[in-house]
């Protein structure tokens, strides 16, 4: 007897974990925001250009996907990052990023052009 509510018990935990983060994955999609489509060119091109004045190694930034606003009202979005031909798979937003880690540029390195592509399918190159 005392075997068979032990196993119910574990039984019971594994499950209530199973609930509990599925919950979790549930309430935090909700909790996401959709941005218009202005909305997130907009922030896409904060975003490229807060990236590059930090990182001005980074050659070319492409966003693969629209993004959206999180639950503390912070918009971020996924991205590739190319810089010295290797690309880094990146979560960015205007004034983070998590991912990949990215090589940081020596002291005094001045970096070139960067192209940007965007979500939309459009593209543009900063100087």
């Amino acid at each position: 007897m005392k075997r068979g509510r032990g196993v119910v018990a574990r039984v019971a935990v594994i499950a209530a974990l199973i609930a509990a983060l599925s919950g979790c994955s549930l309430i935090g999609d909700a909790l996401k925001q959709k941005a218009t489509p202005a909305e997130n060119r907009e922030y896409q091109l904060i975003t490229a250009q807060n990236q590059h004045s930090r990182w001005p190694n980074m050659d070319e930034i492409t966003f693969t996907q629209e993004g959206s606003i999180d639950g503390s009202g912070s918009w971020a979005a996924n991205a590739i990052v190319t810089i010295d031909g290797k690309d880094y798979d990146r979560i960015i937003g205007p004034y983070s990023g998590i991912g990949d880690d990215i090589p940081v540029p020596s002291p005094g390195f001045v970096g070139g052009p960067l192209t940007v592509h965007y979500s939309d399918g459009t593209s543009e190159v900063f100087e």
